[in-house]
């Protein structure tokens, strides 16, 4: 972690001015950009370790977010991952502006693909004053994303109504203690999933719907484990789902269902104040669009029990 002397003109209720996420594949550059920043006069924070550890957004990291007034997002192939997609996520979800800089030709997540964005090769004077002078003219506030623009044609909602309902059955059987039958269900509903999948690979929501499907199946499978604790954070099932909640976020950061499922796979994981932090949000978006969450307020005290006090 990098820090300077705070700056005299800091005046906006924050400690730095910037947040800079990257990969630890391109840590070089990106300690060579905070160098130049804070030679600019700017404070930047920068998770300069070698490697992450631990918890995906610990309260320290969380809290750095926080403090910062933007969010200087290095993106490469290297930086496409669930670390750099909790960083940026949850910038957005703070109210802070995300500053794209793209490092080589890995498009950027869809939600900011119409934001004026950086190609940066190496860090050069004139890079840096640009994203200094970037840094310093950024609106307060999180970035203005596009419309999400989707057809649903009728067949499709029948669809999506369908899976919905059955995705339901199983999670009420097994809540019910009726194992068996939940474990029946979800079979069952594999066939529909795939189909679905085959036919709309790229909706939004259907690709949702199979994060909770694969959500689900880690569930029944660890079932005993899952009640006892001791669910295993490495079966893959938790990585594909969270993957595809992930995706749908990279689309639209306020869909809540997706917030909330990939809140479920961090309890899963027991990150905890990441669950923690994406199951609010979720609550949260569903009240902007006027409807109650009830089964996310669930989840929420669910987290909180299992929280450090």
């Amino acid at each position: 972690m990098r820090r300077s002397a705070r700056p005299a003109s800091l005046s906006r209720g924050v400690d730095t001015d910037g947040f800079i996420s990257h990969s630890s594949a391109n840590r070089s550059l990106a300690v060579r950009l905070a160098e130049g920043l804070e030679a600019d006069g700017l404070q930047v924070w920068l998770d300069d370790s070698e490697g992450r550890l631990g918890v995906l957004l610990a309260n320290e990291l969380q809290a750095a977010i926080r403090d910062a007034r933007v969010l200087v997002l290095l993106w490469s192939k290297h930086a496409s991952t669930r670390w750099i997609a909790s960083e940026w996520l949850t910038a957005f979800h703070l109210g802070r502006f995300i500053i794209p800089c793209t490092l080589d030709e890995t498009p950027l997540p869809q939600c900011l693909q119409n934001a004026v964005y950086l190609p940066i090769r190496r860090v050069t004077p004139s890079v840096t004053a640009r994203i200094a002078g970037e840094i310093r003219r950024a609106p307060d506030g999180a970035n203005q994303l596009a419309p999400v623009v989707r057809g649903e044609a009728p067949e499709l909602a029948v669809t999506i109504a369908a899976i919905h309902a059955k995705q339901a059955a199983v999670t009420d059987a097994a809540g019910a203690g009726k194992l068996a039958r939940a474990v029946g269900l979800q079979e069952r509903l594999n066939p529909v999933m795939d189909e679905a999948l085959r036919r709309w690979p790229l909706d939004p929501v259907i690709v949702n719907l199979e994060g909770y499907h694969l959500k689900n199946a880690y569930m029944l499978a660890h079932w005993g484990e899952v009640q006892a604790g001791r669910g295993p954070k490495d079966d893959p099932l938790l990585a594909r789902s969270e993957a595809r909640f992930l995706e749908t976020l990279a689309i639209d950061p306020t869909e809540p269902s997706a917030l909330n499922g990939l809140g479920n796979i961090l309890f899963y994981r027991r990150d905890l104040e990441a669950a923690e932090f994406f199951t609010l949000a979720a609550i949260a978006a569903a009240t902007r669009l006027g409807h109650p969450y009830p089964e996310a307020e669930q989840d929420l005290l669910l987290v909180r029990r299992y929280l450090p006090v």
